[in-house]
């Protein structure tokens, strides 16, 4: 209830307010704590601080809309993640929907092992799909896109004649060829992660605009992050637990030579071979052979892309042993043979370059 009375005396010089609380007081605060939060405060009312005379102030409607407030207003999802991979998955279903791309995979960056690891991504349906059986390693243009947005030079960066992907839960199908969109995930430690995202088997061109609400989504996912706590003895974004530091190093050292054999690799580190694999297996969730030949397969593609070597030389460099040894592992590994992969890809990369050759000249 709110009493008003007037000081006495012929000029009124100043209203006071006197209130009286019922037992039914908000947030569960004392009514005694209420009035003298009030008493430390001032009336500043216009009619108060210019007098009841004075030119009373005219509210004219003046509406205004921002495209960026709106989509703010679309992330709120994001603040009710409890964990990095809720986080994750709710930024790929925004990805989606607010932000309107085709298709989006969330990475987070493991900077101990040098490895992206996979999260949440989109099937060809426009899914959102378990993509953590997914990992890669950066090459040198990812690096560069990393430093880039870091230093806010660019915030994405646009891949052309990429490889479109469809991640299953145990196999990964390269379904053609075209542009990927990777937007960074910043923090002032530097980078976490990267959303990618690009147009799946549709005609769609790369969109400035949409490019800038998945910028202003991943400079969000950069501060929650950064903001949300970390679990003792786990990596800060990707939930593993922190790897045996022979674990880390052996990853960098076959990130540089996939070439070693166990036995060296081991010696290197000064660790029984046996114990290691153990350990190896244990921390990373894949065999050390498995990982190695992972890597080995990844370097003897990028060999064939350079041109200039047969498949036997190109295995040999990658670190095979022999050629048959390198085709029983390709063919494990990627459910196809060499000769029938590459095939695929140099079609595959001629239709792309056909397509390119179409879109030049339709702008001529």
């Amino acid at each position: 209830m709110v009493q008003l009375s007037i000081a006495a005396g012929a000029n009124v010089s100043f209203l006071r307010l006197d209130f009286a609380f019922s037992s039914q007081v908000p947030f569960g605060a004392r009514p005694g704590k209420n009035a003298e939060m009030l008493r430390s405060r001032r009336r500043i009312d216009w009619p108060v601080i210019v007098g009841p005379d004075a030119v009373t102030p005219v509210w004219k409607r003046a509406p205004a809309r921002s495209d960026v407030v709106a989509l703010l207003r679309e992330l709120a999802p994001l603040f009710r993640a409890r964990h990095p991979d809720d986080l994750a998955k709710r930024a790929v279903e925004l990805a989606l929907g607010a932000v309107g791309l085709v298709r989006a995979g969330l990475y987070f960056y493991d900077d101990r092992l040098d490895l992206m690891l996979g999260t949440w991504g989109t099937d060809l349906h426009r899914k959102v799909v378990d993509e953590h059986s997914a990992m890669f390693r950066l090459d040198e243009g990812g690096r560069r896109a990393f430093a880039q947005a870091t230093s806010g030079e660019a915030l994405w960066t646009v891949v052309e004649n990429c490889p479109i992907i469809e991640n299953g839960p145990k196999t990964t199908r390269v379904v053609g060829r075209g542009w990927s969109v990777c937007t960074t995930i910043c923090s002032p430690r530097g980078p976490l992660g990267a959303l990618y995202n690009d147009a799946g088997l549709t005609r769609a061109r790369v969109d400035a605009h949409k490019q800038e609400n998945a910028a202003l989504l991943c400079a969000m996912l950069g501060m929650l992050l950064t903001e949300m706590p970390r679990s003792r003895g786990k990596s800060f974004v990707s939930g593993l637990e922190v790897p045996h530091p022979a674990v880390t190093k052996a990853a960098r050292i076959l990130s540089d030579d996939p070439t070693l054999s166990a036995s060296d690799l081991a010696a290197n580190l000064l660790v029984s071979p046996s114990r290691f694999a153990r350990v190896f297996k244990g921390e990373m969730g894949v065999s050390l052979v498995r990982y190695r030949n992972q890597l080995r397969l990844e370097r003897f593609v990028k060999i064939m892309d350079g041109g200039g070597s047969s498949m036997l030389e190109a295995a040999l460099e990658a670190g095979f042993g022999s050629y048959a040894q390198f085709h029983r592992v390709f063919q494990a590994l990627r459910g196809t043979t060499p000769r029938a992969y590459l095939g695929r890809a140099a079609r595959r990369g001629r239709r792309s370059r056909s397509s390119e050759n179409e879109k030049t000249s339709e702008m001529r």
